[in-house]
């Protein structure tokens, strides 16, 4: 009899641009694979792979109580009914709501993937510190489950869930990231015309976006010339959307050129200078390490998740959080010193070669599978 795996996961792009190869490589050793999840636009593509599908509407930011009801429910009959000997839980909702339940149903195992704790961090106000400590009360009872493995991206979220929610560190794995598959962000050089500045994000306050904007207005100031990209979807079911309205308004003040989410990033990463990444927390952000592998330097911030991806004043520069003026100065110093960029970028790729490997980080998620099953 083949052994059974659900990945729970919010949404169907998060599945494929950050567990995808796991999955692939789990079919291959004969496991049969289901995919529970919000699905959006790669259900049909998901199913042609080989794997059965499952329709679960997490509506990622509602907190209607009577959905979340019906996502329990939902949850509740999928385990009852193929009965799987691993769920692996990835992100927020899936790990609240899929956790509880396995409780009331014949699951062996569980492997939950913490992806960030960012929101905890960030939002500030008593309705915040009350649902940091509704969460932290529930992964206390989650992380008690007699066969779990929980895999955290960074040390900072570690420490905290020890002290916050008595999380047993025996009981963790440190995986920093989902990888990348190396040969698809090959290294190239720093073109020598014009610096081209890239941001790459989900286009949310959390990710820092009004202070690259800012660092733009300050560089401008200062009559630096270059061009700066902002590319990334508008995340209307993040409560820190940054309205469409406001992204048209800088494109008609020429602070940015904007596009939306590209599925060749690779292709804008190659043409930059620099890329940059000024968010508030992260777990282990995946656009700093395809700029690592296509040999560009970067400008992030010093909170967890980014600071754990660069090496500073090696790989990039790590300026304060949300300070736009140590953000456009670390861009200047990089592109007025063509001899660092150039060492920045050799020094990136040979990181991201030793640390990012995808191949690493499938063959450390087999291992705790195959733990887990002894």
């Amino acid at each position: 009899m083949k052994k059974k795996i659900i990945f729970l996961v919010n949404v169907d792009s998060f599945f494929i641009s950050h567990r995808l190869p796991i999955a692939k490589e789990l079919l291959k050793k004969g496991y049969e694979v289901h995919i529970a999840t919000e699905f959006t636009a790669y259900k049909k593509k998901i199913m042609r792979m080989g794997f059965k599908t499952h329709d679960i509407n997490f509506n990622r930011n509602s907190l209607n109580l009577f959905r979340a009801l019906v996502v329990c429910f939902q949850i509740f009959f999928l385990f009852l009914k193929i009965r799987p000997n691993i769920v692996h839980l990835i992100s927020l909702k899936p790990i609240i709501f899929g956790g509880l339940i396995c409780f009331v149903t014949p699951i062996n195992s569980i492997v939950a993937s913490v992806t960030g704790l960012g929101s905890m961090f960030i939002k500030k106000g008593f309705f915040f510190k009350i649902r940091e400590t509704f969460f932290n009360i529930i992964y206390k009872i989650i992380f008690k489950y007699p066969k779990i493995i929980v895999i955290l991206q960074n040390n900072s979220d570690l420490n905290y869930l020890i002290k916050k929610s008595n999380l047993n560190k025996k009981k963790v794995k440190i995986i920093r990231g989902s990888g990348i598959i190396l040969n698809d962000f090959k290294f190239y050089k720093i073109p020598k015309n014009l610096p081209i500045i890239l941001m790459a994000s989900r286009i949310i306050y959390d990710k820092g976006v009004f202070e690259f904007i800012e660092a733009i207005r300050y560089l401008k100031k200062i009559d630096f010339k270059g061009k700066f990209y902002l590319i990334g979807d508008i995340d209307n079911t993040n409560p820190s959307v940054i309205k469409k309205s406001t992204v048209d308004f800088w494109k008609k003040k020429k602070l940015i050129f904007y596009k939306k989410h590209q599925k060749n990033i690779s292709n804008f990463i190659r043409k930059s200078t620099v890329l940059v990444l000024p968010s508030y927390r992260e777990g282990f952000p995946k656009i700093l390490m395809e700029a690592a592998a296509s040999g560009r330097p970067v400008v992030t911030t010093n909170v967890p998740g980014c600071k754990d991806a660069v090496l500073n004043k090696t790989t990039g520069i790590i300026v304060p959080v949300k300070n736009h003026i140590a953000l456009a100065k670390a861009i200047l110093n990089l592109c007025k010193n063509k001899k660092k960029l150039e060492n920045f970028g050799k020094a990136a790729r040979k990181h991201a070669i030793k640390k990012f490997d995808i191949q690493d980080v499938v063959d450390k998620h087999l291992s705790i599978y195959n733990l887990l099953e002894k």
